[in-house]
């Protein structure tokens, strides 16, 4: 959100920055133990289901930041374009726009998830930094373990040996051989047996060994080649920094000498980077060579590799000998015949990874329990991709406070009073600080001892509490004992506003927790697992808020619940998540007896109930329903409900929509056939804004009914669309301004008739497979509001045609087989042209377009030439961006347009030579253009 346009924005959308910054804070909350999480989710089932809501949160946060950032662009491009009396008209209409109406609430929306999220982090047991340190990766040595047999790498040790012996055959001095291959392939093993072979030591007079890793620092990397060519320069150059004084050093060492250089585990794409790292290699004799270990081709072709070896998986019979060799004592599995077994199941599933097979056989060492193995065996671990099993196999102290803190009888703010299990300090040196106010948060309490020290912190006495919360420990090892006398001796004063019970392992709540406490507005019972049945808690008056989570033994929402009528009479958010045994809710029944102000209901994560909703529920606007299998019920009658949000739920009992609904979010069905076709949408008048994320389509669709009504449709990680687009495009979409299909899967679509869009504003599609080509078309006569197309990251798309269309922006990013682009449009502002290293200049139609103000082309290696382009004919550019094209040879043959104010050039070392201040070729053709910057350096 840091562009100028976004930050211009958000304040007009009365957005407050405090607003942001929660948001903010809770997302690094979850942030901190995302390591611990992902090691974890591979065993214990709660953690994956945590890791998939986050990952549903963040799409969430996505979601907005795409509709933030598109509305904020599309208002700066009308209000650079309209006249000053046009804008005053805006302003006005802009204090009715249902966006910025909307932003607000989902932002808050998506902090409280995020919230909800950070107390279940501490329930699951997830660490801060946890994960990171079991998974992180020590830098290899070059050392070998020379006892230890090469199990299927007796090919590839012969042939790189053969290219370390043999001549330079390329002309240069010293050659560059890059093992390519994935994690855990072998590769940082390969290069230590080569690097330690008889043959290849006599070969050489110097050997150096670097583990570069993620972080390419040439100082770090100068420095770690001069230690080991030079003995004495470890104490002499272990402070020095001075990238000069170090490589004028390392020159010294190899010159006339013939040096091998292993750099282990590169990253680095940045060729310049590269370029500068090398410079004093070339002093070396001919015959020297350097070999890198990486994960990516490009950076084996960013470094100039003379020889690529892409390093293939092991045969089944050489990994099962890995395995063996580690699971079992001196290699021998003959004496556990049923774990053999298994044993080579699991590694029919490490897909020939070396290091998956080392890790998970030293893992099951010594273990000899079936069920163990098995586990391993059925892991869901291993229905990720390759790259992604390796991580997956590599799998707290709390603060006490300080006894005697009832001593400090002034103190007004106490914010976390943690209970300590050996420090002595008692919840009862609460009692004289009668004075603290706003938020308080008690943890630990299971380490209280006495229920009448409970008592003695005096919580009723302190009038000047507007919130508390009362936490447990609730690990499997924690014990309770008196864990409900506990609770009924810490009742609040009446004038608490806000109340949170957390890890409460008593079977009922006190009596207090009803008309005792008046004034409370917000109430949140998480994780009170025992607990199964509810206080009345209809009958608290004032209460706005109830969050109820992880009551996992409440099989039924009833009378007791409500207590009396009028209940509920004050509420107006709902939200009931994780509660895996409720199976039934039962209302009251009577006109208004309950939630009569009531407008947002959550229901998540609750897989067994089934039947009706509550039905008289006449100011609910908000309705969300995520995960409850088995609720199968029609939608109830609400009239007000403006926004209808369902995940993992049956929707094939939908006979009609709330009538006023705007916003409808769908997520993981595969009965939505019936949704589109019956006209269930097409008779909602109202409706705004949709979303399809996470479904699938089992047949081809007879037609497809959407309301006039409807102006953003947003399709996300969808299957089959080939079944749901060809009707789709098909039909008249009058209002329609925006359509974004992201992260799915349609093998037909081919043609885009924007005449049936004469609203469309803006067409996004990433991350689309299946679709090889795409022709965006207009009938002459047809109106259209076409003005931006995005098309991002589509694997299989090889063609775009675009028709004799005006339009402003035109961007494609990363679509990696693209190869022709057809452009017969006739007027556009901006293009960019970024990561599609397939595609064929010329580009039919981009020459001379007078209208074109910005251009950028990034990372297309192979390009050449953009003589095409006609560069001198734009007369209109003003800012021109040229980065990652390292075979580009010139920009232009005659001088750049005089219009043009900002020159960029980034990563094209040939451009960098002829556009040198002054003395380059190219430079009097450039010398007009007042910003230029190459490489960060601004010329």
């Amino acid at each position: 959100m840091a562009s100028r346009e976004v930050r211009t924005f958000l304040p007009r959308q009365r957005l407050s920055a405090t607003l942001l910054r929660k948001l903010r804070i809770k997302l690094l909350a979850v942030q901190v133990v995302l390591d611990d999480a992902e090691a974890k989710q591979f065993t214990k089932s709660a953690v994956k289901d945590w890791l998939d809501d986050l990952k549903d949160a963040v799409y969430d946060a996505e979601d907005l930041l795409d509709d933030i950032t598109t509305e904020a662009l599309r208002c700066k491009m009308e209000s650079d374009a309209q006249t000053s009396a046009t804008q005053v008209r805006d302003i006005t209409s802009a204090s009715l726009n249902p966006f910025g109406e909307g932003i607000e609430s989902r932002v808050e929306e998506i902090t409280d998830k995020l919230e909800y999220l950070a107390q279940e982090k501490d329930v699951l047991g997830l660490k801060e930094g946890v994960g990171e340190k079991l998974s992180q990766r020590w830098p290899a040595t070059s050392l070998v373990d020379e006892s230890g047999e090469v199990y299927g790498r007796e090919g590839n040790i012969q042939e790189i040996v053969e290219y370390l012996l043999s001549h330079n055959a390329s002309g240069n001095k010293i050659s560059v051989i890059a093992l390519v291959g994935m994690g855990g392939i072998g590769k940082t093993t390969l290069a230590k047996l080569v690097y330690n072979d008889r043959r290849v030591v006599e070969c050489f007079d110097l050997k150096a060994w670097v583990c570069v890793s993620d972080e390419f620092d040439p100082v770090r990397i100068t420095k770690t080649i001069l230690k080991a060519i030079d003995s004495g320069a470890s104490e002499k150059y272990s402070d020095d920094s001075d990238l000069n004084l170090l490589q004028l050093k390392v020159k010294e060492r190899l010159s006339k000498k013939k040096f091998l250089l292993v750099l282990d585990d590169v990253w680095n794409e940045n060729y310049n980077n590269w370029d500068m790292l090398q410079t004093p290699f070339t002093v070396g004799l001919n015959g020297s060579k350097i070999i890198v270990t990486t994960r990516s081709d490009k950076v084996a072709s960013v470094m100039r590799s003379v020889h690529i070896h892409h390093l293939g998986q092991l045969s089944f019979e050489d990994c099962w000998s890995l395995f063996a060799k580690h699971a079992f004592e001196n290699g021998d599995s003959s004496l556990h015949p049923e774990l053999e077994e298994i044993g080579k199941g699991i590694v029919k599933k490490c897909k020939g990874l070396p290091l998956a097979a080392k890790t998970l056989g030293g893992a099951l060492y010594s273990e000899l329990r079936v069920k163990e193995w098995e586990f391993v065996l059925n892991s869901e671990t291993w229905d990720l991709p390759n790259d992604e099993i390796l991580p997956a196999l590599r799998h707290s102290k709390v603060k006490e406070m300080p006894s005697h803190m009832g001593q400090l009888k002034s103190l007004q703010k106490l914010s976390n009073y943690i209970m300590g299990e050996q420090s002595g300090t008692r919840v009862g040196e609460l009692k004289k600080l009668s004075r603290i106010g706003g938020s308080l948060v008690i943890q630990e309490l299971q380490n209280v001892v006495d229920a009448k020290d409970a008592s003695e912190a005096n919580l009723v006495g302190k009038q000047y509490l507007d919130e508390l919360q009362l936490e447990w420990n609730r690990g499997s090892d924690v014990e309770q004992n008196g864990a409900e006398i506990v609770l009924n001796n810490l009742q609040p004063h009446s004038n608490l506003k806000r109340l949170t019970i957390y890890g409460y392992g008593g079977s009922r709540f006190p009596d207090w927790l009803g008309p005792s406490v008046l004034n409370m507005v917000s109430l949140r019972l998480w994780y009170c697992t025992n607990m199964s049945t509810f206080p009345p808690l209809g009958q608290l008056p004032s209460l706005k808020h109830l969050y109820i989570s992880g009551l996992e033994e409440i099989e039924r929402v009833g009378a007791e619940f409500y207590g009396t009528e009028p209940s509920f009479v004050s509420l107006e958010a709902l939200s009931f998540r994780g509660m895996r045994k409720w199976k039934e809710w039962l209302c009251l029944g009577g006109q208004g007896g309950e939630f009569s102000r009531l407008k947002e209901l959550y229901i998540e994560r609750c897989p067994k109930l089934i039947g009706a909703l509550p039905n008289h529920l006449p100011l609910l606007t908000k309705l969300e329903i995520v995960q409850c299998e088995q609720l199968v019920a029609e939608l109830p009658r609400i009239p007000a409900i403006r926004v209808l949000t369902t995940r993992s739920c049956d929707i094939s009992q939908w006979k009609e929509l709330p009538p006023l609904l705007q916003d409808l979010s769908i997520q993981n069905s595969d009965s939505l056939e019936s949704l589109w076709e019956e006209g269930m949408l097409q008779s909602n008048t109202c409706l705004r804004q949709l979303r399809i994320r996470n479904c699938s389509f089992s047949r081809p669709l007879c037609r497809v009914c959407l309301p006039i009504t409807l102006n953003s449709l947003y399709i996300n990680d969808s299957k089959k669309l080939e079944f749901l687009l060809p009707e789709f495009l098909k039909c008249h979409h009058p209002s329609l301004d925006y359509l974004s299909i992201v992260r799915s899967n349609c093998n037909s679509l081919s043609s885009f008739p924007l005449g049936n869009f004469p609203s469309l504003t803006e067409l996004a599609i990433c991350k689309l497979r299946g679709i090889e080509s795409l022709s965006i078309s207009i009938s002459e006569g047809d109106v259209t509001s076409f003005h931006w197309l995005n098309i991002r990251s589509c694997p299989d798309l090889v063609s775009i045609e675009l028709s004799a269309l005006d339009f402003s922006r035109y961007s494609i990013f990363k679509c990696k087989n693209l190869k022709r682009l057809l452009h017969n449009a006739a007027c556009f502002q901006s293009l960019t042209i970024e990561g599609c290293p397939e595609l064929i200049f010329p580009i039919q139609g981009l020459q001379g377009l007078s209208s074109l103000t910005s251009l950028k082309i990034s990372d297309l290696p192979n390009l050449m030439s953009l003589d095409s382009l006609e560069l001198q004919l734009l007369t209109s550019l003003e800012k021109l961006e040229i980065c990652g094209c390292p075979k580009l040879q010139f920009l232009t043959e005659g001088q750049l347009p005089t219009n043009l104010s900002v020159l960029t050039i980034q990563n094209c070392p040939f451009l960098k030579d002829r556009c040198k201040f002054w003395t380059g070729e190219d430079w009097h053709h450039i010398a007009h253009i007042p910003h230029i910057a190459i490489d960060d350096q601004v010329l």
